[in-house]
């Protein structure tokens, strides 16, 4: 799944939590951080970089980044197959 704002991206770590069964308390002990973090993560909020990547551990999860720019030798690939 690929996620484009941050309220999105809360509310998938919403999901994982809920899904492994812990509470935002329990992840916030986890995670080395408060519940108020965590709360204003699912929220979309504005949080620092290295808690999200300690919320991301705690919950078992890995961030991939995606290059979304168009490929112009893919582009051009299929243009050709095309004529």
């Amino acid at each position: 799944m690929i996620l484009y704002n941050p309220p999105l991206f809360g509310e998938r770590i919403r999901q994982y939590r809920r899904a492994k069964g812990y509470t935002q308390a329990l992840l916030a002990q986890r995670a080395a951080c408060s519940r108020k973090t965590i709360m204003d993560l699912e929220a979309g909020g504005n949080v620092a970089l290295y808690t999200v990547f300690r919320v991301l551990t705690a919950l078992g999860m890995a961030l991939d980044i995606v290059d979304n720019r168009i490929d112009i030798k893919s582009l051009a690939d299929l243009v050709e197959h095309d004529e």
